[in-house]
């Protein structure tokens, strides 16, 4: 069997529908072979290497299954380092398919072209990024070590590195040996006891349900837990696409600030159970206190089977718990035109409507702006975020989804994969991208108001729009915004970027008090703030 039969046969077994990435010579032969195969899986190429990764890893997040990005060796794997490192900790299954010199070239004793330190300096550097990295370079084991590369991705939900020398497409490989179903998962007695004896004697229980709910398919178990027994669910911000907003139990996101329902319900319990939650510096700097209470209970992936976890508690002789407030607390709002203004409307017009609209957010005030929405299809770098996600994430929704997707983006962040668009349209992909212009790197401003290198003046991000053949508008007002964004929507068969020029100092209160919070933490070295 031929490498690119194999692994169009195994990519696909493992529910891998489509292949990102960026021709390079090391690859060349591989991709002229998957392409060649009766069932090949379409490959999109965009222009930057980050962006490919970001688009598989959008496509991925989308569809809660694996995708996969080929790229060159050295050059174009290295090049994708940060966001494949992105991926690693918001536990995203991207298979990386990387080339690697042929035999040829690493007894020639040469220095490689796109080679680094040593020739493995590659699979070296992903080994931080990746939970399993294997080379195809033995026709004898190749279909065993690709098979088991593809077992771990799907089991811990992060990327995986497959080196394939660029004379493997010549192997005639052994088909892989048959492997035995797993042993399913157990909980972990314990702990499952402890939290049963807990819940017990609660009156108040808060469900904080994590990114993990979604990436183990533990959703609708959760989601079951909690109408059992009416306890509220509220998600982190990285978590927010595990539970349906229009849930009965949903009480919101816990992202920190003090003002909402969701820190409301999760300081008056007398139970947290915490169900697949990163614990990161973005939602639990200031909490440091709460995640070590006696009384918060950790349920991680992949440790635990979220499912199985969920499933059997709910079958538990529990209390139904008393109904408690889960209404959004009313913020004040302001007549100024802001980020958040902005996003208000983009709910309101899109809850008027029968479809389901992915939104995508990058990082910055766009991020946090999102929260005035509550979309059933969210995307966003939450945690770790890289900027110059959104653009190229876009593309790997709708080729997953099929959906237009309504893209959130800074002017900072577009100006890093922006050009993207371009391959967006090629696919068929017509999104909807509305760029929060405030002329600078605000998010950076918000953390060093001193610095003066955050100036991004005199871009003109109509015209760049025009010349990728995207229809552009501008907006100064809500009023503007409006009128524009009903326009775009309105015209599906067409890309609609929409230039909004936010005020000076029309920073989200919520930026504000992350950007202050975190300061004053390191600032400090207190655990609360």
């Amino acid at each position: 069997m031929q490498l690119g039969a194999l692994l169009t046969q195994s990519l696909r077994h493992s529910g891998v529908n489509e292949l990102f990435g960026i021709p390079g010579d090391f690859i060349l032969p591989l991709l002229q072979q998957l392409q060649d195969q009766p069932d090949a899986l379409p490959f999109y190429y965009l222009t930057h290497e980050p962006a490919a990764v970001y688009a598989a890893d959008a496509a991925a997040r989308c569809a809660n299954r694996p995708t996969a990005v080929v790229l060159t060796y050295g050059a174009g794997a290295l090049n994708g380092v940060n966001a494949d490192a992105q991926a690693y900790e918001e536990y995203v299954p991207l298979i990386i398919i990387a080339g690697y010199p042929s035999v040829k070239e690493v007894a020639s004793g040469l220095q490689i072209h796109h080679q680094a330190k040593t020739i493995d300096s590659q699979r070296t550097i992903f080994t931080e990024i990746t939970c399993a990295q294997v080379r195809l370079d033995n026709p004898d084991t190749a279909a065993n070590e690709l098979q088991s590369a593809l077992q771990q991705c799907q089991r811990n939900s992060r990327p995986v590195l497959i080196e394939i020398p660029r004379d493997a497409v010549d192997f005639n490989l052994k088909a892989a040996k048959v492997v035995l179903h797993e042993t399913p998962q157990a909980v972990d007695e314990l702990a499952y006891q402890r939290l049963v004896e807990a819940l017990g004697t609660a009156r108040r229980p808060v469900i904080l349900s994590g990114v993990n709910v979604r990436r183990s398919g533990a959703q609708f178990a959760l989601e079951r837990l909690a109408e059992q027994f009416n306890i509220p669910i509220v998600t982190t911000l990285l978590g927010r696409a595990s539970v349906n907003p229009e849930h009965s139990c949903y009480g919101g996101v816990f992202c920190g600030a003090q003002d909402t329902r969701a820190c409301q319900l999760i300081y008056d319990a007398d139970l947290v159970l915490a169900i697949g939650v990163v614990y990161t510096d973005s939602n639990f700097s200031a909490h440091q206190a709460l995640i070590h209470a006696e009384h918060f209970h950790r349920i991680d992936f992949p440790k635990q089977p979220l499912k199985l976890f969920c499933a059997r508690l709910a079958s538990e002789p529990l209390p139904l718990f008393d109904h408690r407030d889960l209404t959004p607390i009313q913020q004040r709002e302001t007549t100024n035109f802001s980020a958040d203004t902005v996003v208000r409307e983009i709910h309101q017009q899109l809850s008027r409507q029968r479809a389901i609209v992915p939104i995508i957010s990058d990082v910055g005030d766009c991020l946090f702006a999102s929260l005035q929405a509550t979309p059933s299809e969210f995307l966003a770098p939450a945690y770790y975020a890289s900027m110059g996600y959104a653009v190229p994430a876009a593309l790997g929704v709708y080729v997953t989804s099929q959906r237009r997707p309504v893209v959130l983006v800074g002017d900072g962040a577009f100006l890093m994969t922006g050009l993207e668009l371009a391959h967006s349209l090629r696919y068929g992909c017509r999104p909807i991208v509305v760029l929060f212009n405030n002329h600078k790197w605000d998010m950076i401003a918000a953390f060093a108001p001193t610095l003066k290198a955050t100036a991004l003046q005199h871009w003109q991000f109509p015209q760049l729009a025009e010349s990728m053949g995207i229809h552009s508008l501008r907006a100064h007002d809500q009023q503007s915004f409006a009128a524009a964004f009903a326009h775009a929507w309105a015209d599906p068969d067409r890309a609609h970027l929409i230039d909004v020029w936010l005020p000076e100092n029309s920073r989200t209160a919520r930026l504000q008090q992350f950007a202050q919070t975190l300061t004053a933490i390191n600032k400090t070295g207190a655990s609360e703030v």
